[in-house]
């Protein structure tokens, strides 16, 4: 096969929903290591030093690593080369075979993208399909991420073949691409399309038996001996893979979001299940606790959704204008589905997965609002009944207060009235001036005067202190109940001013 070359489409977001305009995402490096990585199998020096070639990179003198600049993602043209020209990649020898290529790096928006052209040095070197892995196919399939849109690998060559025996030549030719390698490949349409006149078939990867939506391939063969005008079609037919590997990434970023957000609602329905209106207030502050995360997580679901359908309407809309630039009537059928049928179905199916997940958004804020609801409730009459704990605590405190108060005024009067009377008779009875003398049994006398007038003092004193402290204790609890009283009646309604409205 003459004038062979593959050609190494490689799609990458280098910007996500997460990152600002002035930010790239920590996954954008990818694409462009994958290419130094390739150097270690495919030697070319110029992709071991890539990112001193490109346009989107400055070399930090502190640390000697290369930094995106900020400005590169606002570029106006679409080159990432400091020239705007494709790098030309040193021919290698690859035992024997001398392999030549060029490298054309671009940014489409936020997307980092590339095509990676490998051919012999020598176009009229006829290759033969055992000489394919002297272009180290495995290392071909480039490494993916979470920001990887897809790859697309075109293979083309020359060979003179009848037009019947164009897909048997394809056939053969990407068995042995993928020899050895982890993929084998079906192809998607059997009846033969053309594209710039040139028969082309279309191949769908798979890894272990599933199909691997992020690569496919692409094989002309071209037994016409006419010489395609690929560089008048080339912006437009790579802009229309780039769209076509954006709209599949979106599909599918689009059903993730569903399962994840099937496995929200889920978790929503246990809570629910979980609710009782007559759980303890504790339980509902801790229901209500967990709310908010599960909340936010489902909405950034939708809100995904939601974005993934406007990426495949403005993307297939990309889609249809490139297309229209190269496509003519009878070109393969397969585009043309893609166009007319399996985007209008993507857009349907995000558009189901959106009016599904759309109750539930609703569903969350009512159960947020009748735990709120609740929570607030059963606080407030938590709140009462401390309130009312803490009234009777100050009632009890305020009434032991009072009583002490009393039972000092009382003490206090009693005290007063009896020594005041002991005072009386101590000053009445002026016997302590008599002679001491100690009974005996030949002069029984009484107690010394003195201290007959000590003990009926105190006898007396104390008699009328207490008479004094009761009384005066009982007078001043009923003066506290009838101001008690007093100040809760209400006045009687003959007592009440009349008011008439005029």
């Amino acid at each position: 096969m003459k004038n062979f070359s593959i050609n190494v489409c490689f799609f990458h977001l280098n910007q996500s929903l997460t990152e600002t305009l002035e930010r790239v995402s920590p996954q954008a490096d990818l694409i462009w290591e994958n290419l130094i990585k390739l150097s270690e199998k495919l030697p070319f020096t110029e992709l071991k030093d890539l990112k001193s070639k490109l346009a989107c990179y400055e070399l930090d003198r502190e640390s000697n690593v290369f930094q995106h600049k900020k400005e590169s993602l606002n570029l106006i043209n679409l080159w990432l080369t400091k020239e705007e020209e494709p790098i030309a990649l040193t021919a290698i020898n690859q035992h024997g075979l001398s392999i030549s290529g060029k490298l054309q790096p671009f940014l489409l928006k936020d997307t980092y993208a590339f095509d990676l052209a490998l051919y012999p040095e020598n176009p009229d070197r006829d290759i033969a399909l055992e000489e394919l892995d002297l272009f180290e196919p495995s290392s071909l399939f480039l490494d993916c991420s979470g920001n990887t849109l897809g790859e697309t690998i075109g293979l083309y060559g020359e060979t003179a073949v009848g037009d019947a025996e164009c897909e048997d030549a394809a056939d053969k030719l990407v068995t042995s691409f993928l020899k050895n390698t982890k993929f084998t490949a079906t192809l998607v349409d059997k009846g033969q399309g053309k594209l710039l006149e040139i028969p082309l078939f279309e191949y769908e990867i798979k890894q272990n038996n599933q199909p691997n939506k992020l690569y496919n391939i692409l094989v002309w063969i071209n037994n016409q001996a006419i010489n395609p005008d690929f560089d008048s079609a080339y912006e437009d037919l790579f802009g229309a893979l780039w769209a076509r590997h954006k709209i599949e990434y979106a599909y599918k970023q689009g059903r993730e979001s569903y399962k994840e957000a099937r496995k929200l609602y889920s978790d929503l329905e246990a809570k629910i299940k979980e609710f009782k209106q007559n759980m303890p207030l504790t339980e509902l502050q801790k229901l209500l606790e967990a709310m908010p995360e599960l909340s936010m997580q489902y909405q950034r679901q939708l809100r995904n959704l939601l974005g993934h359908h406007t990426t495949i309407q403005v993307n297939h809309r990309n889609y249809q204008k490139y297309l229209q630039q190269f496509w003519k009537t009878g070109d393969i059928a397969t585009w043309q589905e893609f166009d007319k049928i399996t985007c209008k179905r993507y857009l349907q199916q995000i558009r189901t997965y959106i009016s599904y997940i759309q109750p539930g958004k609703d569903l969350i804020s009512e159960f947020i609002n009748t735990l709120r609801g609740l929570v607030a409730i059963e606080q407030a009459k938590s709140d009462g009944e401390l309130q009312k704990i803490l009234q009777n605590n100050e009632k009890g405190d305020k009434e032991r207060d009072q009583e002490l108060e009393i039972t000092i005024q009382a003490v206090g009067t009693g005290i007063g009235v009896g020594i005041g009377f002991a005072g009386i008779l101590a000053s009445s009875y002026p016997l302590i001036e008599k002679p001491w003398a100690l009974p005996s049994f030949q002069h029984p006398l009484p107690p010394h005067p003195f201290i007959i007038a000590i003990g009926i003092s105190c006898l007396f004193g104390g008699g009328l202190g207490g008479f004094a402290w009761f009384f005066t204790k009982r007078h001043l609890k009923n003066k506290l109940l009838k101001t008690s009283s007093d100040r809760t009646s209400l006045p009687s309604p003959e007592n009440q001013s009349t008011s008439i409205d005029v």
